[in-house]
């Protein structure tokens, strides 16, 4: 029943792209409407129509049943992965003469270290656990260790019946994360040898990109004017995915920036609080020339965006506070990020990080290699396909 159902969505979806796309047409009397033309509304006999709302039907539908494609690829793939697994799993046991879950045990077995749990091998854990938060959130290392500790019980969720120091407590879920994480990674290095040796043909096929309306529009960009690859991409200041999005597309603008053109445009989440106001400063900032070393600074503070922090940002950059500032109070930029805005939602983009490359839609963090396939693909006329191993960029 599930998968009747499941069938029915995909052709709803399906047979109203493809009615959308021939300018669906309906007969009411002897008078033929066009979907986009529909009356929804009067005002005092003032009709409103569906293109009144900015809202285009035909997109909307096409990018609702792309997203439902790539949800049922996803989940296809990921049985498929295990499925896989399994039987690679089963061959190995078998050459061992053993069965499939003693060759697990085998594989899981833990280090001396790692079954001692010694001071010295959780305290490296906690350090390094630290360390690590301190590379995504410049902030936290500035913290004291107070502080540190309290957002670390948060993070790990870490009730108040605990016994011991809260230090304590703290490493001792880290050993219980880092002992899951730790197994999971040895499965899958164990598991990454045996693919190196079996020749596995997958020929489950991958969705298209969909293909977005969405222009560069006069947005700042990065790389050359004219070039036959445009990517844009829109983007959120307090977003964490977005910060880290940047790095990968600074590394792809300094491999093709002869042939590249990269354009940022706005996208604050309703969620994040001072990321509309952030990306007004950026504009501000652009009007003197300064927009990508502000840019830089905003991703790099991204927990610190107040209107002051804003106004400091200005003035570490070099520019003329006064008339960054001005521009700032007066909201005169205010109206460039909401086109911004409203050009995403029109196509249908609701989150970020969103990357547009001649307009195909990449949703989400992903990795270079899968970006530099994507041109690849565009510049030998191929349409590009979603990432083969959805989830891991």
């Amino acid at each position: 029943m599930k998968k009747i159902l499941l069938w029915s969505l995909v052709m709803f979806l399906f047979f109203s792209v493809t009615y959308a796309g021939k300018s669906y047409e309906r007969t009411k009397g002897n008078e033929v409407v066009n979907s986009q033309d529909t009356v929804i509304a009067r005002i005092d006999g003032e009709e409103i129509r569906f293109s009144d709302l900015e809202y285009d039907l035909q997109k909307r539908y096409k990018f609702e049943l792309h997203t439902l494609q790539v949800k049922l690829y996803k989940e296809k793939r990921s049985k498929l992965d295990k499925l896989i697994e399994e039987k690679l799993l089963e061959k190995e046991a078998k050459k061992k003469n053993m069965t499939p879950d003693a060759l697990m045990t085998l594989i899981n077995s833990e280090t001396a270290e790692e079954k001692q749990g010694g001071n010295a091998y959780r305290e490296t854990l906690y350090r390094e656990y630290i360390d690590k938060i301190s590379k995504g959130f410049p902030g936290f290392s500035e913290m004291s260790e107070d502080t540190q500790l309290n957002s670390l019980k948060r993070m790990l969720d870490i009730k108040n019946d605990f016994k011991g120091p809260l230090k304590q407590e703290v490493i001792n879920r880290m050993v219980e994360r880092s002992r899951g994480f730790n197994l999971h990674n040895k499965k899958e290095d164990f598991l990454k040898e045996i693919r190196a040796e079996t020749d596995i043909e997958i020929t489950l096929e991958r969705p298209e990109l969909l293909r977005l309306d969405v222009q560069a529009d006069d947005d700042p960009y990065l790389g050359a004017k004219d070039a036959k690859i445009t990517l844009v991409v829109f983007a959120d200041y307090q977003c964490s995915f977005c910060s880290k999005a940047q790095s990968t597309l600074k590394d792809l603008l300094g491999k093709r920036k002869d042939t590249l053109k990269l354009v940022f445009r706005d996208l604050p989440l309703a969620s994040h609080k001072n990321a509309k106001i952030a990306a007004e400063a950026a504009e501000c900032a652009d009007e003197q020339g300064k927009f990508w070393e502000y840019n830089d600074l905003l991703f790099e503070n991204q927990h610190s965006l107040g209107i002051e922090s804003l106004k400091e940002f200005a003035k570490n950059t070099g520019l003329d506070t006064k008339e960054f500032n001005n521009c700032l109070n007066s909201g005169r930029q205010t109206p460039e990020v909401e086109k911004d805005i409203a050009d995403a939602q029109l196509a249908g983009i609701m989150g970020t990080p969103a990357i547009l490359i001649n307009g195909y839609y990449v949703s989400g963090l992903t990795s270079l290699a899968y970006l530099e396939e994507i041109i690849d693909d565009i510049e030998r006329g191929r349409i590009p396909r979603v990432r083969k191993d959805l989830g891991k960029g």
